[in-house]
């Protein structure tokens, strides 16, 4: 009997689920990529040697640490080949296919907070329908403790470091196709996922959750407690908001403004708040323009509120993902 009305509850829960998804995916606007776009700037040999580190085999921890039906959860960590930022190892949490085959496999990158139960939704979704996921775990960073732009330049260059080194190690195991490679992100993590999809070619699929550029622009336009108080601290100090703008642009050169032109606006999707005030809705078209307008869904909310589109959102991701990936 109580397994019956467990039944029962589950059922009614995903029922609500998807009848709000579809209520609310009505409020949303849909735009296809620009039909006028004709490809990514060319990646130059400057840009990639940034973006480089010494080849080494990767020898990673690995540690199971859950298992369902159709895929198997492990805890992977191994030493970064180049830190410009902190010592620590790259963490992720990889969703592995147990049946045999290779099948495509996306990166997932988290928002600020770090691996929360949106991430963990979207891995649970792709896992369970035929993908490997690996979420990556973000590295310590503390705004309070940052004083100077090029901190915040070392913070988004271990990134891309980190990530690019990520798909090294995907590469290599057996079940990862390697010509289906995609990236995930967001809010922080769609900021992120826009830096590496523009510098590492093997992505040949990105969907960007509520970012935005740029850097310098998020920073001096957010509503977020934190950044407006480390903001108010500076200006405290005498410094101005111009000196903030400039310092920001010319030095924090991993920026999505300047790097999201590589990659091919065909492959990507974004999804906007089109009342966000943490990545301002400015902010979100400027990226936008700048990958060359590709396909968007702007949602009919702020930026947490957005949160209640998840199931939609992840439904729309993985069909997208399905498509460019030429999978059922």
């Amino acid at each position: 009997m109580n397994t019956r009305l467990k039944d029962l509850k589950k059922a009614r829960v995903f029922e609500l689920i998807l009848v709000s998804s579809i209520v609310l995916s009505c409020s949303c606007t849909h735009y296809k990529c620009d039909p006028a776009y004709t490809g990514p700037a060319k990646r130059t040999p400057e840009m990639l040697e940034y973006y480089s580190y010494p080849r080494q085999k990767i020898e990673a921890k690995v540690e199971k640490i859950a298992e369902k039906k159709s895929y198997i959860v492990h805890g992977i960590e191994f030493p970064s080949a180049l830190n410009v930022f902190g010592t620590e190892n790259i963490k992720l949490d990889y969703y592995m296919q147990k049946k045999p085959g290779k099948f495509p496999t996306a990166l997932i990158l988290p928002i600020s907070g770090g691996v929360d139960f949106s991430v963990r939704g979207f891995a649970k979704h792709f896992a369970s329908n035929g993908f490997n996921c690996a979420v990556v775990h973000n590295r310590e960073f503390d705004l309070d403790d940052t004083e100077t732009a090029e901190e915040v330049e070392n913070y988004f260059r271990q990134t891309v470091l980190d990530n690019r080194q990520i798909l090294d190690y995907l590469v290599q195991r057996e079940e990862v196709d390697s010509d289906k490679l995609g990236c995930l992100g967001l809010s922080l993590g769609g900021i992120r996922a826009s830096m590496v999809a523009g510098v590492d070619e093997r992505l040949k699929c990105t969907v960007m959750g509520l970012a935005g550029g740029s850097i310098a622009d998020i920073t001096l336009l957010s509503k977020e407690k934190n950044i407006k108080d480390y903001i108010n601290e500076l200006l405290e100090m005498g410094i101005n908001p111009e000196t903030i703008h400039t310092e920001l642009s010319d030095k924090v050169v991993t920026d999505p403004l300047r790097l999201a032109r590589y990659a091919d606006a065909r492959e990507v999707l974004m999804f906007t708040a089109m009342f966000d005030r943490v990545v301002p809705r400015k902010c979100c078209d400027q990226l936008w323009k700048s990958i060359g307008k590709p396909e968007i869904v702007y949602l009919f909310a702020g930026h947490y509120s957005s949160f209640l589109y998840l199931p939609y959102a992840e439904m729309k991701s993985l069909d997208f993902f399905k498509k460019k990936f030429q999978v059922r």
